[in-house]
């Protein structure tokens, strides 16, 4: 067992997630304010993620090789929604959700939770706590899986459910993923069966 520990003092660390190759764990670290700001630690050193307007909010996935990150809150200070994705070549970069939703109380966020291996696929929710619907990102372009499912030949994906919840995994090619929402009747699993993306314009 390895302490991971915390760079700032008397704040929380938490690690979430863990590269196949088991170098790379991603997480957060709590700021002196109690921001979660993103997180890696590589061979057990810390470094933390930014985006383009300082802070970005706490890494949730990582690939196999650790060469890309993703989590939720790109940009907190603004409140645009957006979910963020790192990669060693091209630094923290935003996800957009696929459009911007009102809450009653608080503040819509977007969560990438799980990448393919590539980074072409990544999933997520646009979430207010519970009341959330998976997201996904293709080529960064955002969807909500429910949409993109019933104009890709699922027609009836997800009916009668009250929500689709959140995207929590996927397979390292990006045609399989698997999370839970808010069924018919209770909350429960799914899995999608993802069609051919085709090649990298």
């Amino acid at each position: 067992m390895v302490d991971l520990g915390s760079t700032v003092p008397n704040q929380s660390s938490r690690a979430d997630a863990v590269s196949g190759n088991g170098r790379v764990v991603v997480g957060f670290q709590e700021t002196t304010i109690g921001f979660w700001q993103g997180a890696r630690w590589v061979d057990g050193l810390q470094t933390l993620f930014t985006g383009p307007e300082g802070l970005v909010g706490q890494a949730l996935g990582v690939n196999t090789d650790g060469s890309i990150v993703v989590g939720q809150v790109c940009r907190p200070a603004s409140e645009d929604q957006s979910a963020w994705v790192w990669t060693t070549q091209g630094g923290t970069r935003c996800l957009a959700p696929p459009r911007r939703r009102p809450a009653i109380e608080g503040v819509f966020i977007g969560k990438a939770i799980a990448t393919s291996d590539d980074g072409r696929v990544i999933g997520g929710a646009h979430s207010f706590g519970l009341e959330s619907e998976s997201v996904i990102w293709i080529d960064h372009e955002p969807h909500y899986l429910k949409d993109y499912l019933r104009r890709n030949g699922a027609p009836t994906a997800f009916e009668g459910w009250v929500n689709t919840g959140f995207v929590t995994g996927i397979s390292r090619d990006g045609r399989v993923l698997v999370g839970y929402g808010a069924g018919p009747r209770d909350f429960t699993g799914f899995v999608v069966i993802m069609p051919d993306i085709g090649e990298k314009p």
